[in-house]
C-alpha cells in the first residue's frame, strides 16, 4: 500500500512537478502517491498562506513550502521544503518520514521492549488509526493509563508484534511518551555472592527470632 503525499494550496504546476518526481524517482525507499484531498502521511502546504485559512486533511506530518533561502531562517527547528522544488530535496524529505523499506514495521517494533510502558500525550492522527481496525481501541486504552505492547496485546486480544508496531507509529508522530522504569544493574562476581550471603543470614536470623532461639 503506497504512502500518501498530500498537497494543500499549492499551484497546479507544483502539484504536477511533485507527481512527476514521485513517479519517476528511483531513490525513494517507499512507494508514494500524490493526493489533493484524502488523508495523507505527509502534507505539503503553502507556507505563505495564513494558517487560519487552511482546512487541511488528516496528516501525520505537515510541512510548509517556503521560498529558497528562507527555509532555515523561517523555522530552523521545523521541516520545510524550499521553492523552487528540487527533486533530491523532496526525495530526502519523503525518505525521512517513511519507514525504512519493507522491514520498517519490524524495525519500529524492535526499538523498545514489549514491557516498556507508554501513554498518549495527544490523540493519534486518523492516518495512523486507519492502518488497522484495532488501533482506535488500543489508543483508547493508552489514553486512560500507561500500557506496554504486552499489556495492549492482552487487552486487545491481538498479536504483541502488532501492538509494538502501533506504539512505534505513535512515537514516530510524537503522540507518545515513554515511562519505562529504570532497572537497577544486577550485581556480579564477588559483590553478588556477598549480597546473597547477607540475605541468607538475615533470613536465618528472622527464623531464629520467630522460634525464640535468637
Amino acid at each position: 500500500m503506497p504512502l500518501v503525499l498530500g498537497v494543500m494550496g499549492l499551484p497546479q504546476v507544483e502539484v504536477e512537478l511533485l507527481r512527476i518526481i514521485v513517479r519517476l524517482s528511483s531513490n525513494l525507499r517507499s512507494l508514494w502517491t500524490v493526493s489533493e484531498s484524502q488523508p495523507c502521511d505527509l502534507l505539503l502546504v503553502d507556507g505563505d498562506a495564513p494558517a487560519a485559512e487552511r482546512q487541511t486533511p488528516a496528516a501525520r506530518f505537515v510541512v510548509p513550502m517556503v521560498a529558497r533561502g528562507e527555509a532555515v531562517a523561517a523555522a530552523p527547528a521545523r521541516r520545510t521544503l524550499a521553492r523552487p522544488i528540487y527533486a533530491e530535496e523532496l526525495v530526502a524529505l519523503l525518505n525521512q518520514v517513511a519507514p525504512s523499506g519493507a522491514s520498517g514495521d519490524a524495525a519500529r517494533a524492535m526499538v523498545r521492549s514489549i514491557r516498556a510502558r507508554a501513554s498518549l500525550i495527544r490523540w493519534p492522527s486518523q492516518v495512523t488509526l486507519q492502518r488497522h481496525p484495532i488501533y482506535v481501541r488500543l489508543a483508547a486504552a493508552l489514553s486512560k493509563s500507561a500500557q506496554s505492547a504486552e499489556s495492549l496485546s492482552v487487552l486487545g486480544r491481538i498479536d504483541v508484534q502488532e501492538c509494538s508496531t502501533f506504539l512505534g507509529l505513535l512515537e514516530e508522530e510524537g503522540a507518545l511518551t515513554w515511562s519505562e522504569e529504570a532497572r537497577a544493574p544486577r550485581p556480579s562476581g564477588a559483590g553478588a555472592g556477598a549480597e546473597a550471603a547477607q540475605h541468607k543470614r538475615g533470613l536465618l536470623s528472622r527464623i531464629r527470632r520467630r522460634l525464640g532461639l535468637a
